[in-house]
């Protein structure tokens, strides 16, 4: 048996195999549980932060974050960072799209 005709048996399209259904219920419990780890991945940390959040003290981060606002605002560094990470996303966004 010499390449060529190794090519052209192991790209010869394979014969169905009847397996009375079991490869469609393999895939659909697959996808099954990628869904339930998907909302689990999804929901918890949701669930986690909304457990939290009433214990917060709510007008302590309110003063804090007044406070903090101004400075954020008129950092020279934090704009730098933010317009860098902007184009960054921007030229991300536009290289995955297709041609």
């Amino acid at each position: 048996m010499n390449d060529g005709d190794l090519d052209a048996l192991l790209s010869a399209p394979l014969r169905d195999v009847a397996d009375a259904g079991f490869s469609t219920r393999v895939a659909s419990r697959i996808a099954e549980r990628e869904g339930w780890r998907e909302r689990l991945t999804t929901y918890a940390p949701v669930a986690a932060i909304a457990a939290v959040v009433p214990f917060l003290p709510g007008a302590q981060i309110a003063d804090a974050a007044s406070h903090l606002t101004p400075l954020i605002a008129n950092s020279v560094a934090l704009s730098i960072a933010a317009a860098a990470l902007a184009l960054t996303i921007s030229l991300d966004t536009r290289l995955r799209e297709p041609a």
